[in-house]
């Protein structure tokens, strides 16, 4: 563009028109951020795959890893290097528009110079104004050029820095058929999904079922046949290890062992419940001896301390043989017990069940109760003890 064809006004204006170096020094920033964080990436991506390559996985996979990472890592590298030059080239230009900025001549002063030739033309009578006139026209041609120069310079400026290093897109470093092998597999896995095998199992169970009661078929044989491939394969693999004579002789010996003892301890623990069970009765039945002789010796003992009834007379006493005695001697005096009769009591019977009894049993009575607690309650006559002579020892 020819600026000197172009008054100071249209140079100035289309200068101070614009919006300024704002956007130019923001997008040198936004430059410079960009080439700092692919800068940042390239060094983390070449050190992760170094040490995977070196340290953790080796070989012919590592190497074709490696070899496919690093094209990408180079491209990196030149886009980070052409963002922080088109950071620089963009400061550059912010530079060439404030230069150019204050090289220009600001409109207000175009705008006076023109409105005092303006008056000096105007009251311009019989040239006194001439010499004025013409100074200020050459202000006016100063400022003209004043502002082309600017523009070329600016003009010339601004052309170095657009000069940017080109952008390229980054290689492929996968394979394209990638996706629709992807694609491929997942309809794979979709059609082979545990319900789908889990359906196959069932019908195909089912048709076994059938053809085992018509007696066409084996169910080893159909079951087997009806397992997914890597089931079966599982399955043999298994039977050969299981097959292998040390493992069957160790699966057998432990077996062997644990039955042995199960079954030893079968009969003592018979015979240790019926111990404990004998035990348990006996100390049952002891007790229920004892509270039973309490009871009856308690009884006895109430039926001889049952209180006698009083009796009076007056003037006489009652006669036992030639000697006086109480009335009541006769009537008071019980008749004396038989040897064998029975101590009253309840008999031998089982008692109730009752509660836990704390501490021990109590003592049975004792044989000579048997006697009778009244056999020499009262006074008798006529009675011969029987003594027994003493050995004479010649």
């Amino acid at each position: 563009m020819d600026f000197a064809a172009f008054p100071p006004e249209v140079n100035s204006a289309l200068m101070y028109s614009g919006s300024g170096a704002g956007p130019l020094m923001a997008a040198a920033t936004a430059w410079s951020n960009l080439a700092a964080e692919l800068s940042s990436t390239a060094t983390q991506y070449e050190s992760v795959i170094t040490a995977l390559t070196t340290e953790q996985w080796t070989g012919a996979g590592s190497a074709a890893a490696a070899a496919a990472a690093q094209p990408y890592v180079s491209w990196l590298t030149a886009t980070s290097t052409a963002a922080e030059q088109a950071a620089m080239q963009a400061t550059a230009s912010a530079a060439a528009y404030e230069a150019a900025f204050t090289a220009t001549v600001p409109p207000p002063v175009i705008a006076a110079n023109r409105a005092t030739l303006a008056a000096l033309v105007a009251t311009n009578f019989l040239g006194i104004n001439t010499p004025a006139i013409m100074a200020t026209e050459a202000h006016y041609a100063e400022m003209w050029v004043q502002d082309a120069v600017a523009m070329y310079t600016y003009q010339a400026t601004s052309a170095v820095a657009a000069v940017l290093q080109p952008l390229t897109p980054a290689s492929q470093t996968t394979n394209p058929a990638g996706a629709g092998l992807q694609a491929a597999a997942v309809g794979a896995a979709a059609a082979s999904s545990p319900a789908q095998g889990l359906g196959d199992i069932v019908s195909g169970l089912q048709t076994e079922l059938t053809n085992l009661a018509l007696g066409t078929s084996s169910i080893g044989t159909g079951l087997w046949n009806m397992l997914p491939t890597s089931v079966q394969d599982m399955l043999t693999a298994l039977d050969g290890f299981l097959g292998t004579p040390l493992i069957f002789n160790g699966i057998q010996q432990v077996g062997v062992t644990a039955s042995w003892f199960v079954f030893a301890a079968i009969p003592n623990a018979i015979l240790g419940s019926h111990t404990a069970a004998g035990l348990y009765g006996g100390a049952e039945a002891a007790e229920a001896a004892g509270a039973a002789a309490v009871e009856g010796a308690a009884a006895g003992l109430a039926s001889e301390v049952a209180p006698v009834g009083a009796a009076a007379s007056l003037g006489e006493a009652s006669l036992v043989g030639s000697l006086s005695v109480p009335a009541s001697w006769t009537s008071a005096a019980p008749a004396a017990a038989n040897v064998g009769t029975a101590l009253a009591g309840s008999g031998w019977t089982v008692p109730e069940e009752a509660g836990a009894v704390t501490g021990m049993a109590g003592m049975p009575g004792m044989a000579a109760a048997a006697k009778g607690a009244g056999a020499y309650a009262g006074p008798r006559y006529g009675f011969k003890p029987v003594v027994m002579p003493k050995q004479v020892v010649v």
